[in-house]
């Protein structure tokens, strides 16, 4: 059994921590699916198994839903990820496996733990593509079957981090996947070209501390990895036209 992904800063009063991942298989794969908490890494500990959770479907129950529904909308982060031939095999995957976990306010990332548990079963079992909603990015199947169950947590295998260019040719920053944290994504805007390689470490370094537990408040101040300093304010969509986030983020200026 896998010893529980722990969050060493965790302070209370945050959102809830929601994770969806959805594995794309050309075959039906076993039911009940064999998962192995020792084989497959589910946490032995916390309420991460208990919150997650695994719903199969079939593409011949409603092709047209499941074609517009569950595999149009990532067709092209997949051939963006992974490759046009890898695309075209999940446009044409007959099954799917939605697994999803939600804990309010949760104080370790067993929940995440636990859905990447039964991903990597789904893969071993055969599933091609897993899309990770939250985060924008696809995986391997094979890659995913691959995952060592004693891993620790990796919070660039959680996150992804997106940049694109603003009208005046500076650059806008931002992060997918803390809502699997229970925590705001992070933009930054007028960031210059030359500064984007600080800009993805500054990213990732606060990415870290929210996903160990820490909250970020409008009004708080956020030291960078060079020693500027930033204040937090809640984003507001019309301040970055080309940010492409869900839900609450907060912007670091």
């Amino acid at each position: 059994m896998a010893t529980v992904w722990t969050r060493e800063q965790y302070v209370v009063g945050g959102g809830t921590g929601e994770i969806a991942l959805i594995a794309l298989s050309s075959k039906k794969l076993p039911d009940p699916l064999p998962v192995s908490r020792g084989r497959h890494g589910m946490p032995d500990e916390g309420d991460g198994a208990n919150s997650v959770a695994l719903v199969a479907r079939d593409r011949a129950d409603d092709p047209a839903w499941f074609t517009e529904q569950v595999v149009a909308p990532f067709a092209e982060l997949i051939a963006s990820d992974l490759g046009p031939q890898h695309a075209a095999a999940a446009l044409n995957a007959a099954h799917a496996y939605v697994i999803e976990a939600q804990l309010e306010d949760p104080d370790d990332l067993g929940h995440v733990q636990a859905a990447w548990a039964l991903a990597k079963c789904v893969c071993e079992e055969g599933a091609d593509v897993v899309i990770d909603v939250y985060a924008a990015r696809a995986h391997l199947g094979s890659d995913v079957a691959d995952l060592s169950p004693d891993r620790s947590f990796d919070i660039m295998h959680e996150v992804t981090l997106f940049f694109d260019e603003l009208p005046d040719g500076k650059l806008a920053a931002w992060s997918l996947g803390l809502r699997k944290f229970g925590r705001p994504d992070i933009v930054l805007l007028d960031v210059k070209p030359d500064d984007a390689t600080e800009a993805a470490l500054m990213l990732r370094d606060v990415a870290a501390t929210l996903a160990s537990g820490e909250r970020i408040e409008p009004g708080d101040a956020v030291a960078g990895p060079d020693g500027q300093s930033f204040t937090a304010e809640r984003f507001v969509a019309e301040d970055g036209s080309v940010v492409a986030v869900e839900g609450d983020a907060i912007l670091l200026r």
